[in-house]
């Protein structure tokens, strides 16, 4: 059955990772070497950050590899399950980006944005990014909301939401008041 509100491409898969697992997860990020994030200036052609942004982590660590192969799985049920009504005409992607994990300390988050992506494509990948798989792996903070579409979107430790990229999904994580936010990130395409 088509879905008349966009609200309801969004899906959530509660407690799809177990609380150990992410657990194991933050041992093993915590004391990472940590990006400042950035943001594409398509105006300028160039990258920005500000003061008060997250902090990211692009490359290996114990359990990536588990991690990125468990949001193959969750792509897979979200196109060819969730949504298989729409097979004739949305039945595949052409890959995913192995995942990034955002650290939000307090004061910090993450402006209002659509990940329409363009640096996670080099030539030899093509596209746009049509999905975002976003996870969250604690929850012993204030603050750090995630909205979606201006909706408080209530994500518990484990939970991941998968939703499309483009423009008309708009999000955010507001500032975290105390205590260090974990989630992990992986885009479509």
């Amino acid at each position: 059955m088509l879905q008349t509100k966009l609200i309801d491409y969004a899906k959530i898969y509660n407690s799809y990772f177990d609380k150990e697992f992410c657990d194991l997860i933050l041992c093993n990020v915590k004391d990472l070497n940590w990006s400042k994030h950035e943001y594409y200036d398509s105006a300028n052609d160039n990258l920005n950050s500000y003061e008060d942004d997250l902090f990211v982590y692009f490359e290996s660590f114990s359990l990536k590899e588990k991690l990125d192969e468990n949001i193959w799985f969750i792509i897979n049920k979200y196109v060819r399950e969730d949504f298989s009504y729409m097979s004739d005409w949305f039945n595949n992607w052409n890959g995913y980006t192995l995942s990034r994990i955002n650290k939000y300390d307090s004061r910090t988050r993450m402006r209002i944005h659509c990940d329409h992506i363009k640096n996670m494509f080099d030539g030899n990948r093509k596209g746009i990014p049509i999905l975002t798989v976003l996870g969250v792996l604690n929850e012993d903070y204030e603050g750090g909301e995630f909205m979606l579409c201006g909706e408080k979107i209530e994500l518990k430790t484990g939970d991941v939401i998968v939703f499309p990229s483009n423009f008309l999904y708009p999000h955010e994580v507001k500032p975290v008041k105390s205590g260090v936010r974990y989630s992990f990130v992986s885009w479509v395409w």
